[in-house]
């Protein structure tokens, strides 16, 4: 990945004292070093050569470290909080191409991420019975070009305290939607994080209340925020920019996006940070009134759901158990859906005469089509038999 992309991205988070030797996360060209020396850190006091005798003397035991860890990988970036232990922000760049691939997601495996401290780390410990589920600030469906790629979004350090709905339902046809955008620009850059919103008291006072789960204590933040930029071209149009903070809780279809974007200047006074510093903020376009931010409808989820079960059908039995279930809930069958349908039918057909030939080969090919599954050769049968049954019950 270009480090490049993250020029101008994010800025305000980085004057902490307490990040670990930024170089060793980074590769930095000249124009991000230049961000960190001085628009993010105006006080300078990163660089060694400005601390003076005396703050070289306060830190003589040793500077504190930790606090915020960043983190480039190979298809997003990341700045980790030490303290909440979940990602403070997470970012994206998305093309056509950048979706392409076969990477699959039953692959890989949450875990630790490896270049973050094991004392400052969540672990899957801390979400198994907490009631909320491990949400990817970047999405595994963003990274299909490389298994390796879809793996890094599975540490930890890309993951927060998620609502079960809002990570399944919501937020999933927000990602979809993102996704879709790249049909529309050739570029979109995503930043997403957690919020820790304040409520008023019925006394009038404002108060952050957050709930913590696990024994590492992982912050559960009351709101997600994503922002979104879209570029037809580099050089040309203005940028189409949205903001969102949404509820870290269950939302059903009637909610709109729309009910969810916010200013961009409000989002960086609520999150701390500043976002997309190169644009040019007078010329941008809202996203939202752009493309009318609107989410796949529940009818369309349900296609889309099917539509991947019976791609991974492994049978007619189980193929044929999808199709009647679609029919059973009345889902409409799009040309989409049905040809899928046929073609699974026309290939599964296929694949099992072909293995009733490989076990039979003492009938004739003209006759295998109509043979009982007891044609299968002893040896093979039990392995067979349990695969039906896992596919009947699972």
């Amino acid at each position: 990945m270009r480090a490049t992309f993250l020029t101008g991205l994010v800025a305000g988070s980085l004057s902490t004292v307490g990040i670990i030797n930024i170089s060793k996360f980074w590769i930095l060209d000249e124009s991000i070093k230049h961000t960190i020396n001085s628009q993010n850190d105006p006080g300078q006091i990163q660089q060694e050569e400005v601390l003076g005798k005396v703050a070289q003397e306060v830190i003589s035991e040793g500077r504190p470290w930790g606090g915020r860890i960043m983190r480039t990988l190979q298809n997003h970036a990341l700045e980790y909080d030490c303290a909440t232990k979940i990602p403070i922000w997470v970012a994206e760049h998305l093309t056509a191409d950048s979706l392409k691939g076969d990477a699959n997601r039953s692959k890989s495996k949450f875990k630790m991420d490896p270049n973050i401290p094991e004392e400052f780390s969540s672990r899957n410990s801390d979400y198994y019975g907490s009631g909320w589920s491990r949400g990817h600030m970047s999405p595994a469906g963003d990274c299909k070009n490389s298994q390796a790629s879809m793996d890094e979004t599975f540490y930890l350090s890309n993951i927060l305290p998620q609502d079960h709905n809002n990570n399944g339902g919501f937020w999933n046809r927000l990602e979809i939607f993102c996704r879709d955008l790249t049909e529309r620009y050739r570029d979109v850059w995503i930043t997403s994080g957690p919020l820790f919103l304040p409520r008023v008291r019925d006394d009038g006072r404002k108060v952050v209340e957050y709930e913590v789960i696990g024994d590492n204590e992982v912050a559960v933040p009351t709101h997600l925020y994503k922002v979104v930029v879209g570029r037809s071209n580099k050089d040309a149009a203005p940028a189409a920019v949205g903001a969102f903070i949404v509820p870290n809780a269950p939302l059903d279809y009637s909610h709109h996006l729309t009910q969810f974007q916010v200013p961009l200047d409000q989002l960086e006074r609520k999150v701390g940070l500043k976002f997309c510093g190169k644009l040019n903020r007078k010329e941008t376009r809202d996203l939202c009134e752009e493309t009318g931010c609107n989410l796949l409808t529940k009818t369309q989820m349900d296609q889309m759901i099917f539509f991947s079960r019976l791609k991974k059908a492994k049978n007619i039995d189980k193929l044929n158990k999808i199709w009647k279930e679609i029919q059973e809930r009345d889902i409409p069958t799009d040309t989409k859906l049905l040809q899928l349908y046929q073609t699974r039918l026309t290939d599964l057909s296929t694949s099992g005469i072909e293995e009733r030939a490989d076990l039979c080969p003492e009938v004739k090919h003209k006759e295998i089509a109509n043979l009982p599954s007891t044609c299968y050769k002893k040896e093979a049968r039990p392995t067979i038999d349990a695969e039906l049954r896992a596919n009947v019950h699972g």
